[in-house]
């Protein structure tokens, strides 16, 4: 599987939940495309989106993704991220970045898990998502413990750890 753009990741979750009638913060998105990330890597062993994701003091972030929606901080996005593409050295467009920017089964696959991660985490507030991302044993808290509680600016979560952290784990008997 090749990533998909962050962005265009995004727009989609931004899609599901338009399509309901809910709006996303910038928060919420962000641990929307991190669960989704997550669960990609544990399905497959590939990432889903081609940005490393950071430890931020409020939990994992994908960064292209924060500085496209700050200015709404807090509040609902009202509207889809956007990108540059360079037709040529003179010629540039903005547009937002889809799935269907690809073709294949990989476009289906990203489309049928983040419908699912809507349906499984769509229902948790931005806050409630954060806190789930803190939890002992998850990656974020592992960087957090690395760094001694003081994550420096810039460090990243290894998709490894991501991988671990939504592989199933056997229970012992």
């Amino acid at each position: 599987m090749t990533p998909f753009n962050s962005k265009a990741v995004a727009n989609f979750l931004l899609d599901l939940a338009r399509a309901q009638g809910e709006q996303l913060t910038p928060m919420k998105l962000q641990k929307l495309v991190y669960y989704a990330h997550g669960w990609c890597l544990a399905l497959t062993g590939k990432p889903l989106i081609n940005e490393v994701v950071q430890a931020w003091s409020f939990g994992p972030v994908v960064r292209s993704l924060y500085e496209e929606f700050r200015e709404f901080g807090a509040n609902p996005i009202t509207r889809p991220a956007m990108e540059a593409v360079y037709l040529d050295e003179s010629n540039v467009k903005y547009g937002c970045p889809s799935l269907d920017d690809k073709k294949g089964p990989d476009v289906d696959f990203a489309k049928s898990l983040l419908k699912r991660i809507w349906e499984v985490y769509g229902r948790y507030s931005g806050v409630q998502l954060s806190n789930m991302t803190h939890a002992p044993g998850t990656a974020w808290n592992r960087v957090y413990k690395l760094y001694n509680e003081n994550i420096p600016k810039n460090a990243t979560i290894p998709d490894d750890w991501i991988r671990e952290e939504f592989t199933p784990k056997e229970k012992s008997a």
